[in-house]
């Protein structure tokens, strides 16, 4: 097992490095590459987040624990936006607190830092999911569960542009409101690769991914899919534009994402090192890396006036900034790792090297003759 959650981790930290350059203007470049990403990396967090969801416990200890691990993180994170924008931004008091209270709402359309989203959301959705599990899992007929789950899916689709936007009339005014709380109404949408990872890691070891065929396959298929057809994946905006074609492509990316991984960690282990950390910290990441790209992609583009360039510094630092953050301030910080749904990892102490003191003793001397005076 603790194999399959090390190339799981090489995939989050994949995963990660995708949605940092997903929210880069590299789409300007290379409106394919874009397209190959947005094909399957948000359907990819959610299939991670089902696959090592633990639904055995009871649903206080699971609702405590989601809620420490993803709306902690959320608030905490308001918080600091709006604290910083009062205290170095010169923004007012009231407009902080009309800000806090409509990205309490919790979608994209409504939160300044609109990447943010995904963590109510997947709150939501992991709730769901325990229910749906908890309940299918009564059945016991694996194909039944299966047929159950697409059905899912496709009843989210019918109802994906519902609300988004709706009307809401109360006491007579009208409001108009850019999807339900939490982003409820993409809960079957979204549910539906949560609960995929969780069926595939019931029916999949390690070795399902040690083949090439499928890695191969996996991202032949993806390319063709992508080239063929044109469409995108935003689960953010409510884009989901063809039940076949973008649900084909988001299971073979993260095949490829899967495959890629354990052949990563057969036969590079530096490189996947590297990935484990980043999926290790892909929270922290996902939560700072906008404002820091944004920022560095627009000096640079100020000093250079070279877009590549923009875009690829402002890449590293959307990686690397949170990285900083993270080592600075949160990695053996009990009170910030607290709200940030860690736990403070312990500095290690190099402990001081104890030199052997080696008794050097003279040779026993040669027996001393006495010599008597005769």
């Amino acid at each position: 097992m603790a194999k399959r959650i090390e190339y799981m981790d090489i995939a989050r930290g994949i995963g990660i490095l995708l949605v940092v350059l997903g929210h880069n203007d590299f789409e300007v470049l290379s409106l394919f590459a874009r397209q190959m990403i947005y094909s399957f990396h948000i359907p990819l967090f959610f299939f991670l987040s089902g696959y090592f969801v633990n639904t055995s416990i009871s649903f206080f200890d699971f609702f405590k624990k989601r809620f420490n691990g993803l709306l902690k993180p959320f608030l905490f994170t308001l918080f600091l936006i709006y604290f910083t924008s009062i205290s170095f931004e010169k923004m007012g008091f009231n407009t902080a607190i009309s800000r806090i209270l409509k990205s309490l709402y919790g979608t994209g359309h409504y939160i300044d830092w609109v990447q943010l989203w995904f963590l109510p959301h997947l709150f939501v959705v992991s709730l769901y999911a325990l229910l749906f599990i908890t309940l299918v899992s009564r059945l016991k007929n694996r194909w039944l569960t299966w047929g159950l789950l697409l059905a899912t899916l496709a009843i989210g689709l019918l109802f994906l542009h519902k609300f988004y936007p709706f009307t809401l009339s109360v006491f007579g005014k009208e409001y108009e409101l850019w999807g339900l709380p939490f982003s409820l109404d993409l809960v079957l949408l979204s549910g539906f690769f949560f609960i995929l990872g969780n069926q595939v890691r019931q029916v999949t070891s390690e070795r399902t991914f040690d083949n090439l065929f499928l890695l191969v396959g996996a991202g032949i298929g993806l390319f063709l899919l992508n080239y063929l057809f044109p469409y995108l994946i935003d689960f953010n905006i409510r884009q989901y534009d063809s039940f076949l074609i973008n649900t084909a492509e988001a299971i073979l990316g993260i095949l490829f994402i899967l495959a890629l991984s354990r052949q990563i960690e057969l036969h590079t282990k530096r490189l996947a090192s590297g990935f484990k950390y980043l999926g290790n910290i892909s929270l922290i990441i996902l939560l700072f890396h906008v404002p820091i790209q944004a920022f560095w992609g627009e000096k640079v583009m100020n000093v250079t006036d070279n877009f590549p360039l923009s875009i690829l510094v402002g890449f590293i630092m959307g990686v690397l900034g949170p990285i900083l953050i993270y080592e600075i301030f949160i990695r053996y910080n009990p009170v910030a790792s607290f709200w940030f749904g860690r736990k403070a990892e312990s500095p290690v102490k190099k402990e001081p090297e104890i030199k052997e003191e080696v008794a050097v003793t003279n040779p026993p001397s040669a027996p001393i003759a006495e010599i008597k005076e005769q």
